[in-house]
């Protein structure tokens, strides 16, 4: 870990859940490839927009920071998080042990009070993930003012019905990731912006988690829902138009 205040000074990098703040998070490939770094930066800078931060660096200093970090760290693969807080930039890294692996899922009753920002005070949701063995489960968010399944507490989801694609659209964080992918993929399926109900979920053979750490992975349960994958079919496509968008933003 490391972090400098706004004078650019070393200093202790906090605990980042319950603080005021933004962060997001960065995949770090071999040969110091970081795909869509630039848009996940200027996310960072909306997210702190939003949140309305007291300091909001400039993208300059974003990136200076961030290949401070890359020269004087050994990480040769993994995930980046900076988080800006209200008098600092932190940098963390971490291995990526979620990458591509299934995922049981867990409910949890949650409303994000800003849906566009990644906040690092949300430690309810955040926080949480502590509690569970994160390769292999996520908490998946269902809204308690609607009963709908929107995201989960790392990534985008991706319903399967037939040769459709249902993409939750209300109290998300539209990821990158998935941002990416949904004009490729729209090629091959019917897009639906929508989002499930939680009591509506028999209808779906598949459901995709897509985000910056786990890549594309399927959802293989969802035991307090009383539902389960059918198929991988769709996992397998969807998978493959992932690894051609990496291949092309390493060109």
């Amino acid at each position: 870990m490391h972090a400098w205040t706004i004078s650019g000074d070393p200093t202790q990098h906090p605990e980042p859940w319950g603080q005021i703040g933004a962060f997001s998070t960065l995949r770090l490939f071999p040969n110091r490839l970081i795909p869509f770094r630039s848009t996940y930066l200027g996310r960072l800078l909306e997210s702190a927009t939003l949140l309305q931060l007291p300091w909001i660096p400039e993208l300059t200093l974003l990136e200076a920071r961030l290949d401070q970090y890359l020269s004087e760290s050994t990480i040769e693969e993994g995930l980046i998080r900076i988080c800006l807080f209200e008098n600092s930039i932190g940098i963390s890294d971490r291995p990526a042990k979620s990458y591509g692996k299934a995922v049981n899922g867990l409910l949890l009753p949650y409303r994000r009070p800003i849906p566009r920002a990644k906040s690092t005070q949300e430690k309810e949701l955040y926080g949480r993930l502590s509690e569970l063995d994160i390769s292999t489960e996520d908490w998946i968010i269902n809204d308690p003012k609607e009963n709908e399944i929107s995201e989960s507490a790392t990534s985008n989801l991706i319903f399967v019905c037939g040769d459709s694609l249902i993409i939750p659209e209300k109290q998300i964080l539209p990821g990158i990731i998935l941002s990416h992918l949904l004009p490729a993929l729209a090629h091959s399926f019917r897009i639906i912006r929508a989002t499930p109900k939680a009591h509506d979920l028999s209808q779906y053979n598949e459901i995709l988690l897509c985000g910056t750490g786990r890549g594309v992975a399927p959802l293989t349960a969802l035991p307090e829902l009383n539902w389960s994958s059918k198929s991988d079919a769709v996992l397998k496509q969807v998978r493959l138009t992932y690894e051609n968008l990496l291949q092309r933003a390493d060109d």
